[in-house]
């Protein structure tokens, strides 16, 4: 018995350059008992069916209904091998001849809305599609903008496309994608309406279309528009579309209908942008798996359907996901673990009958090279690696669908248009990939079309997350990733969608050369109270003094948000010289934001202006009256900013005289403090920086009513930001007068202060990073800033002397002051000198450096014991000094059977008389986790931490020995211990997640050889699962404390509650957290 394969019933309608046109007639089959009935011409028999084979492709022949086209002559030879080499039908029954007309003539009554229905066995439309399809189809008639449909990979894209196509009356249809394989998978489901047929959503009646597709460039124009007219839908690549000619761009927009672009988050380049805008808006339909573009910024248009992954995976369109990470700091051991990891995963799928593939990604060939030493010793997985323009790579690619490598370590490959379902196991080695890849490289693992292929599993390093917040969360240990996945993807897509529907709010958007998305202006402005209920914001024009000297002028406003944007252009002489043919062209913005609440009817304006009034412009905008808030009553703004650092002061005299205005700056701020408080000068601007509610702000303002700061927002941001001051500067509750109370006092020294050093911390700078960002060699031997003490050595000697010590070597600096010699002057200077020859060096980044030259630029802050602070020859002192800290903040308590002279409880088995043991065991029973930090590098000697619903307390103990073992009045007991708890607030600044990393780092207490965990209450996993809450769901709180028993309550001296007082102060202003302390 003989059998002979058939190729696909393909009606070829063009074929000219790799441009195809073709119809689809009828699935590849098996012809079976064939015999040879003819070699000349060569005729096989089978069912009384009689076959051709011919090399011609023009044979023609009138007697036989099935004729093939062979790609070598063929032999009875060939035929009783079963291999003829049948590639093409040059005439089969199926065959018949139609028009593209035909085509959407026969689809006017073939589409029907037939839904899903799992419980009862029914195929047909699953939820996301019907609903895309509805809005489609709805905005193609009331839509003015071009169309965003949002589906999760995996629900049905495609088959959403096909059918709005064939519901759409008289459509000619253009389907751009951003790959070749994307535009092979599309142009092939096309052919065939994909499943829709057999679940009777198209019907029978319906011709299948005449489906182009276009894989180079037309060279005519009149090529294009026979290619065009030949075809029902057009599937082509961006990249071709965009790159042809302008009069071939022009017919496309003309000839086509419809365009939809897939994938749309790759539509990032201007070019495309060029080509989607020639098409009538809603015509244009944008389907992309993510609101994000590629570059990050937001795509045109608007949603008209938005599927939530949520919804996607409650409605069982995804698989569960397995995730099994790994956490190693070592860069140059996490990729081994991670192969390691991926391999036992395939190795135990395999041997369950699940037949997966890895799919390992890097971001570089470099890495992907690298990476793949890991998987090489498992050589009969066939691992391989894959990345564009690799040699052999067509090959390579033809032998992963064959699935002969069960490992694949890519580069920026197999994405979108890659299909092969046995991809279930993923390894991402590399952390810094984007929301949209990271979101689709997970969402393609998932699809429930493969039942049989099992479930899904995900390998990566959790100590080294993505750099993007939002990704956080997929990096948690126990993370239940078929909750977490679509958790982000909707709060991802919210932040876009919240600031879409701001812009929608504008009615003109699409007029404007300016992108509205893209503004971002300082937060500043101008505040009026009103007692109008009315605006007219298109009479802005009247305005606005000299406007005709502006070339460009436009306006829009959002109704619902009471917000109105003027931009303003013109062309004008450059300010450096007087040139005719050298200009400038000048934009200018001014936004309106009307404030109106129930008891609040404020009006906002800010502006890029120069000394623009406002008066005449909210005039002419509102009706009734307007009154600019001005005078004292604006200061107001720095009600509850604490440790104010002026960088700006104006001000006036309160008489006449020759000088009615003075500025202050840098040096002169000080001058400018002393006058006002003498009453000699009345305030007229401030600008600084503070703290407010434990953050960092800057703000300015002026009598004059101005309102502003460093920050940037978007429009959105801006009306937020206009709401809070509004509020602010409007409440009567505020004193106008005390905003000088809490400023700091700030003058250059020459000399060392005469108050004693309680502490020296890191260059605040450095904290901007992560801990492993800095690799310090002391003597040759690597460590990092969890490894590290930097402390006072002598608290009052003539120079600040300090040291860097881990727990094998300790070295010192000294930070000198003295004055030098600058351009003929005297002026006061400091410098970093090292104590000592021991060699000591810092790699920052990719900079290497000695350890006192990087401390030259990036010197120590020191604190000293009455709150002063000391940067390099910055001082800087507190204006009023902080009252004594109250009784009520001092806890006393009993230390029997403890040696107050020690302080740390050591290796298990512990020292129990020490005072860490002792004070471990009284507050046992408060904290789930209780994690002992002591040694170099700490951030307090015992942590204790509880979980709650909405954050996550952090309790900081830092425990300071008796000198000599003696309860006393010894102010030398408080120095360090205080300077520690200041330096410690350091952390509230930083993210949650280096806080639990920090722990994570310094997990191992190691003393003298021997090894302990630092966990004396809790586990790992259960810090695990706080540190992922800590990364997107829960604030961390501080609360700090301190512990010396060598301090009996009742007998406590004036400076020793000063000291404490200083440091509860410092605490509760710059972060708002309360110190308790302890002792006997």
């Amino acid at each position: 018995m003989i059998n002979t394969k058939l190729p696909k019933v393909l009606n070829i309608l063009y074929n000219t350059g790799g441009n195809k046109i073709i119809q689809y007639c009828g699935e590849n089959s098996v012809l079976e008992n064939c015999i040879l009935e003819s070699r000349d011409p060569f005729i096989i028999n089978s069912e009384d069916r009689h076959f051709v084979i011919t090399t011609n492709r023009d044979f023609v022949s009138e007697d036989h209904s099935y004729v093939l086209l062979s790609s070598r002559v063929p032999t009875r030879r060939d035929f009783e091998a079963e291999n003829l080499n049948l590639i093409e039908w040059l005439k089969h029954p199926s065959i018949v001849q139609s028009t593209p007309q035909d085509v959407t003539t026969s689809w006017s009554e073939s589409f029907n809305f037939i839904k899903e229905d799992t419980e009862n066995n029914t195929d047909g439309l699953r939820t996301p599609q019907l609903g895309a399809i509805h809005s489609i189809l709805a905005h193609q008639y009331s839509g003015d903008d071009i169309g965003i449909v949002v589906m999760p990979t995996g629900t049905g894209k495609t088959e959403t496309m096909i059918c709005s196509m064939v519901a759409t009356p008289a459509i000619k249809l253009l389907v751009t994608v951003p790959s070749d394989s994307l535009r092979t998978q599309l142009f092939e489901k096309f052919l065939t309406y994909g499943l829709l047929k057999r679940f009777g959503v198209v019907g029978n009646e319906a011709i299948n279309p005449h489906v182009g597709i276009l894989t180079s460039g037309m060279s005519t124009l009149e090529d294009l528009e026979e290619f065009i007219s030949r075809s029902n839908v057009v599937i082509t690549t961006m990249a071709i579309a965009s790159g042809a000619t302008q009069e071939q761009k022009a017919l496309m927009s003309e000839k086509f209908s419809n365009l939809y672009v897939d994938e749309a988050h790759h539509s990032e380049a201007t070019t495309w942008q060029d080509f989607i805008l020639r098409f009538a808006k809603h015509k244009v339909f944008l389907f992309t798996a993510t609101p994000y573009r590629n570059d990050g910024k937001r795509l045109k248009g608007k949603f008209i359907f938005n599927f939530p992954l949520r919804k996607a995976q409650e409605q069982r369109y995804y698989k569960e996901i397995k995730f099994l990470p790994i956490r190693e700091y070592d860069r140059s051991k996490a990729d081994k673990m991670i192969a390691d990891k991926a391999v036992s995963t395939l190795r135990s799928d395999i041997e369950n009958g699940y037949p997966h593939i890895i799919l390992a990604r890097c971001m570089t060939k470099d890495r992907a090279e690298e990476v793949f030493q890991y998987y090489s010793p498992h050589a009969d997985l066939n691992p391989v690696v894959v990345y564009n323009n690799k040699p052999g790579l067509k090959n390579t690619i033809k032998d992963i669908k064959a699935k002969e490598h069960s490992i694949i370590i890519c580069v920026d490959m197999l994405g979108e248009g890659f299909d092969l379902p046995e991809l279930k196991i993923g390894a991402i080695h590399d952390e810094r990939q984007s929301i949209p890849i990271t979101l689709q490289f997970i969402g393609r693992f998932t699809r429930t079309s493969y039942n049989e292929l099992g479930n899904a599993s995900f390998i990566t390093n959790m100590a080294y997350p993505p750099i993007k917040d939002e990704l956080d969360q997929l990096y948690a240990k126990d993370a239940d990733w078929n909750l977490l996945l679509p958790m982000l993807s909707e709060g991802a897509e919210q932040q876009q969608i919240d600031f879409k529907n701001f812009l929608d709010g504008f009615n003109h958007l699409e007029d404007s050369i300016i992108p509205f998305q893209n503004i971002s202006p300082a937060l500043s402005t101008i505040v009026y109270k009103n007692d109008g209920d009315t605006w007219n914001p298109n009479n802005w024009r009247e305005g606005i003094n000299n406007l005709n000297t502006y070339d460009h002028q436009y306006s829009d406003y959002n109704a619902e948000q009471n917000t109105l944007v003027i931009i303003l252009g013109k062309v004008a002489r450059v300010e450096w010289g007087g040139f005719d043919t050298v200009q400038d062209l000048t934009w200018d913005m001014i936004v309106v934001f009307w404030d109106l609440r129930p008891e609040i009817n404020r009006v906002f304006v800010n502006t890029s202006i120069k000394n623009f009034s406002s008066e005449t412009l909210v005039d002419e905008i509102f009706e009734g009256n307007q009154v600019k808030i001005t005078g004292m009553n604006v200061f107001r703004i720095f009600h509850e900013v604490y440790r104010l650092s002026l960088f700006n002061v104006g001000a006036r005299k309160g008489v006449p005289g020759d000088i009615s205005f003075q500025s202050f700056y840098g040096k002169g701020v000080q001058d400018g403090l002393h006058m006002l408080e003498q009453g000699t000068l009345i305030k007229n601007n401030i600008f600084g920086v503070g703290y407010k509610d434990g953050n960092k702000v800057s703000l300015g303002c002026s009598v004059k009513g101005k309102v502003w700061s460093y920050l940037r927002g978007n429009l959105q941001e801006l009306t937020a930001w206009c709401r809070t001051v509004g509020d602010i500067i409007n409440n009567a509750d505020i004193n106008p007068n005390t905003v000088l109370e809490h400023t700091l006092q700030v003058e250059t020294i020459n000399s060392r202060p005469a108050v004693t050093a309680t502490a020296v911390d890191w260059n605040p700078e450095m904290y901007k990073f992560s801990e492993s960002r800095y690799q310090i060699y002391l003597n040759g031997i690597r460590s990092y800033l969890w490894e590290l003490d930097i402390d006072i050595v002598d608290h009052q000697g003539e120079h600040l002397r300090f040291s860097i010590s881990s727990e094998l070597h300790t070295i010192e600096f000294e930070l000198v002051l003295g004055m030098a010699q600058l351009n003929g002057e005297m002026v006061p200077s400091f410098d970093i000198l090292q104590v000592g020859n021991i060699s000591a060096e810092i790699i920052s980044g990719s900079k290497t450096e000695h350890l006192v030259d990087y401390l030259r630029d990036m010197t120590p802050l020191f604190w000293f014991a009455d709150g002063s602070q000391l940067m390099q020859n910055q001082y800087v002192k507190l204006r009023k000094q902080a009252d004594h800290i109250p009784l009520d903040q001092i806890i006393s308590q009993q230390w029997v059977g403890v040696n107050l002279s020690r302080e740390s409880q050591g290796i298990h088995p512990y020292l129990q008389n020490s005072i860490q043991y002792r004070f471990i065991e009284q507050i046992r029973n408060q904290y789930e986790i209780i994690y002992d930090d002591d040694g170099s590098g700490e951030i307090a000697d015992i942590i204790g931490i509880n979980d709650s619903a909405s954050h996550i307390d952090i309790h900081l103990y830092h425990l300071k020995y008796a000198r000599n073992g003696l309860v006393g009045n010894n102010i030398e007991n408080f120095y360090q211990v205080c300077g520690q708890a200041q330096k410690s607030l350091n952390w509230k600044y930083r993210p949650g997640r280096e806080f639990f990393e920090h722990l994570f780092k310094r997990k191992i207490k190691t003393r003298n050889g021997q090894q302990c965990s630092r966990l004396v209450k809790g586990t790992e996993d259960e810090m695990e699962y706080l540190l992922n809450a800590a990364k997107w769901t829960k604030e961390l709180r501080f609360h700090i404390n301190i512990v010396q028993p060598g301090l009996a309550k009742a007998g406590a001296s004036a400076d020793i509650l000063q000291i404490l007082g200083t440091t509860a102060h410092y605490l509760h202003t710059v972060g708002n957290v309360h110190l308790q302390v302890y002792t006997s």
